[in-house]
């Protein structure tokens, strides 16, 4: 599980590629959690919501931002 809090992201230390991946957004401001890299995934989390996706196949790093807030970064490691 993923979640937002404070205009932050709170992540596991891994995720199994193509798991699915429970993003909470305990914030009141909507989110996503946006792969930096093209072709990567975007998901959007509208504030106090819970949503799921698939995280890639993949193993490997991947830094992520939220389109909303550029501030908001973080890094998924699927491995």
């Amino acid at each position: 599980m993923i979640t937002i809090t404070e205009f932050e992201y709170v992540m596991p230390q891994t995720i199994a590629p193509g798991a699915v991946v429970t993003i909470v957004n305990e914030d009141d401001a909507p989110h996503t959690l946006t792969a930096k890299t093209e072709g990567g995934f975007d998901v959007d989390v509208s504030g106090g919501e819970t949503v799921t996706f698939t995280a890639p196949d993949e193993a490997g790093e991947y830094a992520v931002i939220c389109t909303y807030h550029p501030a908001m970064s973080g890094t998924l490691v699927i491995g």
